[in-house]
This record gives structure tokens, C-alpha cells and sequence, in this order.
């Protein structure tokens, strides 16, 4: 039996992103294939299909069958601006109702599931929340993660497919093209002064750390709830220092500001972002990634 068991896994080795044109799953993406693994990315673009891009249509009611050499699967592909969470339906829909469906049907078809959530649904007033700890949604894409947490569970248990579903929390992830870097760096090539906020707390990580954590998850089909975080609730000033220190930008070309002073509207501002990942590093080895190690791989040949 554990013979025959082997076999099925060796066939079905491959692995599939949905949401594979995004930060995070092109990140993915690419710490697999370093890894020597087959990975497919999903696509809803008939004309970009190829041997590793495969047709796939959330908002069609037809059953998505996965390819036949796929046995896990991460589901990164979501609604995830705040205001078309709070206005749109579809971002409902799609949140709460397509993307169980596909877990459903995927856990149906023997496949191993990684559901993308937030840090948000823990709703950003309690520091270092642990990865089985109570939800307290605020904003409504935060409301609409757990749903939708809270209906693949149930589907997952009363299929009996427990062990074979994890949901990985986030915090804010970065690259160098993520809003508001490529103005930063901008300035300071010119030599002028950027406004960090000083009222928007965060605990970054970067797409390579995230990627390469994802990969290390799915290739130990670890079940339940894990958590990827940023070590270290920061600022955007304080963030924006630590890189202007690594790069030799002087502190005369910082002026630190608020989001409030200038008037604008940040729909999630956290007391606290970052999570708890003791049960994450205890199964996995994956710790908190260091503030200075965002910045080193911000700052590293891509």
C-alpha cells in the first residue's frame, strides 16, 4: 500500500500556481522551478496557454480539472484591492464563493491545496497573532478572507480532506517595483527629498523570502495553519532609513510625514502587522525575515 501510495505521488509531483502573473506567485514560480520542480502557472488567457500555462476561468461554472501530473496546489489568485472589496460584488464573489469552489473541486480531484490569506483578518490590534488564534476582520476584503477561510474549512472537513489543505497568512510583500519604491528610488537618484508616513505600520517581507517559504511549505505538504511574516513591526520612515543606510542616502534627503497630515485615506492602518509563526517555524524551519534581510534582497541582482 505505501508502495502504491509513493507511485500516485511520484505521478502527481507537479505543482500548480493559480494567480501565477502576480508578486507572489511569479516569486513562487520562480523558487520552484530553481528547485527542479514542474510547476504550471494558470492563466485566463486562451492565446498565452503553453506547456507550463494553463487555461483557467474563475468565473466559469464549468469544473476546472487540474492537469493529471499536478498533486499540490496554491490558490494566490484574489480580489485584493480595498476599495473594489468594499463596492464591487464580484470581488465578493470571487473571494468568497469562486475560490472555495476551486479548493473544493481541486481537494475533490486528490490535489493538496495552499489558500493565500491575509494578515488582515486578524484585524490589527493585537500584536504577534498566532496562526490558530480567533479573527477579528475589519475592512471588508479582511472580512471576505475569512469567509472564505472559514467555508474551505468546513468543505475540507466534511470531505474529509483535511491534511490535505493549509492556509499561509501574509504580510505585506515587496520588490522593487512595489508602490511607493520606484518613487523613492527616483527621488534619490535626482537627489531630492522623499515623505515616508510615519502612521503606516507594516511588517515587510521580500518575494524572494516568500517564494522561497511557499516552496518549502508545498514540498513538505504541511496541513493547516501557517504564517509568513516580516520579523519586525516598522514605519514606512523607519523602513525607508534602513533602506536610504544600506544605499549611503544621507538622512537630510528623509523628511517624514503622515498619511493623515496629507490628507490621504489608507483603508487598513494595523496598530500591528506582523504574526506570530511559531507553529510555521517549528514544522518548516522558516523564521520571521529580518528587516535587514528585506532590504539585502530589495537591494540584490535579480
Amino acid at each position: 500500500m505505501a508502495a502504491k501510495q509513493d507511485q500516485i505521488m511520484t505521478e502527481r509531483a507537479s505543482f500548480l500556481v493559480v494567480g501565477g502573473d502576480s508578486l507572489v506567485g511569479g516569486g513562487l514560480l520562480q523558487a520552484l522551478e530553481h528547485r527542479g520542480q514542474t510547476a504550471y502557472a494558470s492563466t485566463r488567457r486562451r492565446e498565452t496557454v503553453d506547456d507550463h500555462r494553463v487555461f483557467l476561468d474563475f468565473e466559469s461554472d464549468t469544473p476546472y480539472i487540474a492537469p493529471r501530473d499536478v498533486g499540490y496546489a496554491y490558490i494566490v489568485a484574489a480580489a485584493t484591492n480595498y476599495d473594489r472589496c468594499e463596492k464591487d460584488p464580484l470581488a465578493h464573489k470571487i473571494n468568497v464563493e469562486l475560490t472555495p469552489n476551486l479548493i473544493v473541486s481541486l481537494l475533490e480531484q486528490g490535489v493538496f491545496v495552499t489558500f493565500i490569506s491575509t494578515n488582515s483578518v486578524f484585524g490589527g490590534e493585537r500584536p504577534w497573532p498566532h496562526e490558530d488564534d480567533p479573527h477579528t476582520p475589519g475592512i471588508a476584503y479582511a472580512r471576505q478572507k475569512h469567509d472564505a477561510e472559514r467555508v474551505v474549512l468546513e468543505k475540507a472537513r466534511q470531505l474529509g480532506a483535511e491534511q490535505s489543505l493549509n492556509i499561509v497568512r501574509l504580510t505585506k510583500i515587496l520588490d522593487r517595483n512595489t508602490s511607493p519604491l520606484p518613487a523613492w528610488f527616483s527621488a534619490w537618484q535626482r537627489g531630492e527629498v522623499i515623505e515616508p508616513f510615519s502612521d503606516l505600520i507594516f511588517a515587510p517581507m521580500s518575494v524572494q523570502f516568500v517564494g522561497e517559504a511557499l516552496a518549502t511549505i508545498g514540498e513538505r505538504r504541511i496541513s493547516g495553519n501557517l504564517h509568513l511574516s516580516g520579523a519586525e513591526n516598522v514605519s514606512y520612515v523607519a523602513f525607508a532609513k534602513a533602506l536610504a543606510a544600506k544605499i549611503g542616502i544621507g538622512a537630510d534627503l528623509l523628511a517624514p510625514s503622515t498619511a493623515t497630515g496629507k490628507g490621504i485615506h489608507i483603508a487598513f492602518k494595523p496598530t500591528y502587522s506582523g504574526l506570530g509563526m511559531q507553529r510555521t517555524t517549528a514544522l518548516t524551519g522558516v523564521r520571521p525575515q529580518t528587516l535587514s534581510e528585506v532590504v539585502s534582497d530589495l537591494l540584490s541582482p535579480t
